[in-house]
């Protein structure tokens, strides 16, 4: 294989006009040939973990016109009232509440989950969700070994 300065251009090339033209496709058509939710579609998420840095990333979600919490989750019922009325404030209202982050990953109705739990839950709350067909978004450290690691490329491999 020749690997020059010219092919190297050559290819990039090619592959940042590939990427241009998607600006002509319309977006529900691109949208489906991604399988993602269309432009006119809301993304509902769930939230797992409701302390600070999950409060605090939910809060910048939802200035996303198109996100919809649909959920939360966690252990402790004070975080769960305290942060019900937090949500309410910024408009999330009518939120169905999990204590068991996988009654939450049931609902066929949620789209996509932040979790914000400890970092050792990350692992097998990631997987679960992936294995549920959920997008994920997690909070770092996304796992705590190689194993785990190794562990969650597997299942988002598996998963599409």
């Amino acid at each position: 294989m020749n690997n020059s300065r010219r092919s190297f251009i050559k290819n990039s090339s090619a592959t940042l006009a590939g990427l241009g033209l998607m600006e002509f496709f319309p977006s529900d058509i691109y949208a489906k040939m991604r399988n993602k939710v269309g432009a006119n579609d809301k993304i509902n998420i769930g939230l797992i973990g409701l302390k600070n840095q999950g409060f605090n990333n939910v809060r910048a979600f939802l200035k996303i016109k198109d996100v919809n919490l649909l959920a939360i989750c966690d252990i402790d019922d004070e975080q769960i009232n305290k942060r019900k009325d937090d949500l309410a404030k910024l408009g999330a209202n009518n939120l169905l509440v999990y204590k068991d982050y996988r009654k939450l990953l049931e609902n066929k109705d949620i789209d996509a989950v932040l979790i914000a739990t400890p970092d050792h839950w990350h692992c097998l709350q990631l997987t679960d969700a992936l294995s549920a067909g959920k997008h994920v978004y997690c909070e770092k450290p996304i796992a705590n070994s190689i194993l785990e690691a190794r562990a969650m490329v597997y299942a988002t491999q598996k998963s599409g």
